[in-house]
């Protein structure tokens, strides 16, 4: 597999606290995502279903998934429980997320 070169980050905190002076850097991108399982990981907020699930079938269309996997968060305000995050790595090559409202 082909990937591109890292990219960095730099965060900053609109609190004006210091985030720290190292980049993060971003995970490897796929060269091509033909054929690779994607992932939709919805926020639980109104009408994100609707948004990831659109927005997957115009991507399957183009990049024809071998499988699209579907969760959703248990909350919006909250990061995903441990036991989602274990399912987008064991079910998921790339992940989109979103929000709805």
């Amino acid at each position: 597999m082909t990937t591109a070169t890292p990219h960095k980050i730099q965060l900053v905190d609109p609190t004006g606290a210091d985030p720290g002076p190292n980049p993060l850097t971003l995970a490897d991108r796929p060269a091509d995502i033909r054929g690779k399982r994607l992932a939709l990981l919805d926020n639980s907020k109104a009408n994100s279903d609707v948004i990831l699930r659109a927005i997957s079938e115009i991507l399957n269309d183009e990049f024809e998934f071998s499988e699209v996997f579907y969760v959703k968060k248990h909350s919006a305000s909250l990061p995903p429980k441990p036991e989602v995050m274990a399912e987008l790595h064991r079910h998921a090559d790339l992940i989109v997320t979103g929000i709805g409202d």
